[in-house]
């Protein structure tokens, strides 16, 4: 099965602009900051801080690195509720040791998990109509942040980003909620399972 685009953050592009000014970088030198150089050009930056329906979204590889050469969290980028440190923590670091130091507290801290999620949708008047405007609902506000990619009718693929066990956990109810509601909203009742990629672990 293909995969979705993710929903794009109405602050995303001012917000990736914002971190390669502070920077000090032009559009060039901020792909040779990512570590991108031969797999993209200066015209993907431009792409990436353009807003609307002009702009594309960097892959999440590539949002991933925005956030370690800035030193925040990838939160900080997706969410419109959310706001850049007004001094970004990687502009505080002076000397040749800073992209490398940038580098290993992100291995420190930043973690991602892969999930995989099912999701049945039953409308309250069994009308099939109302239970796929249901799960386009649910895909565009609730999955396609998460760089969702559907593996089969009713399955995803989810990569969340976490600091420990407890903000994961916090991350993965706050979704199986929103999701909850979404589809109360429209009529409908679900059954979810979630579980980690790969593992026995469950939510």
């Amino acid at each position: 099965m293909g995969s979705g685009a993710r929903q794009r953050s109405e602050r995303l592009a001012s917000k990736l602009r914002e971190i390669r000014l502070a920077l000090g970088l032009s559009q060039g030198g901020m792909v040779k900051r990512l570590g991108l150089t031969g797999h993209m050009g200066r015209e993907r930056v431009s792409a990436f801080e353009k807003e609307g329906l002009e702009g594309r979204e960097p892959p999440l590889p590539v949002l991933l690195k925005y956030a370690e050469v800035a030193g925040v969290w990838v939160d900080a980028l997706i969410d419109d509720e959310l706001d850049l440190p007004k001094k970004l923590p990687a502009t505080q670091r002076a000397g040749s040791q800073r992209g490398k130091l940038q580098k290993r507290a992100a291995k420190a801290t930043v973690n991602t998990i892969t999930v995989t999620l099912s999701l049945d949708i039953e409308s309250d008047s069994n009308v099939s109509r109302d239970e796929d405007r249901a799960r386009k609902a649910i895909e565009k506000a609730h999955l396609r942040q998460y760089g969702m990619a559907k593996v089969g009718d009713h399955d995803y693929e989810l990569t969340i980003s976490y600091e420990d066990e407890e903000g994961l956990n916090a991350r993965i109810y706050a979704l199986l909620g929103a999701i909850w509601r979404e589809a109360k909203a429209r009529k409908c009742d679900i059954k979810v399972d979630l579980r980690e990629k790969g593992a026995d672990r469950y939510w």
